[in-house]
């Protein structure tokens, strides 16, 4: 398939499109890259020289939807820890006030008993 790209003085892919205009070039792209190279067409450079596009060869094997999904999951898991977090440290709060009141509770028995007992 045969695409139109302009390049950067050191060859990575600036813009393209599948029409010819002025100032683009013609390359051909391997229909194995397409689809690489339009989620990452920045990445690949033309060979002024040998006039061919590179393929950088290091692209990640995920696709972009495939990234989404796998962040979403993440991010779900993440407000998932967070909330229970939170869940958790109101039940502290509310397990430290009663043992607090309790510790109340206990030392005014305990000063009563103690005021009985001198009486």
């Amino acid at each position: 398939m045969f695409i139109y790209i302009t390049y950067s003085t050191d060859g990575f892919i600036t813009a393209y499109q599948n029409t010819e205009a002025d100032g683009y070039t013609k390359v051909f792209i391997l229909d194995s890259w397409i689809t690489q190279f339009a989620q990452y067409p920045d990445k690949f450079r033309y060979d002024a020289t040998n006039q061919k596009l590179l393929n950088p060869g290091n692209l990640p094997e995920l696709s972009l939807d495939e990234l989404n999904t796998k962040y979403a999951d993440v991010l779900k898991t993440s407000q998932e820890a967070v909330n229970s977090s939170t869940t958790l440290a109101q039940q502290q709060t509310v397990s430290a006030t009663s043992i607090n009141q309790l510790q109340k509770s206990i030392t005014a028995l305990a000063l009563s008993q103690s005021a009985k007992g001198t009486a």
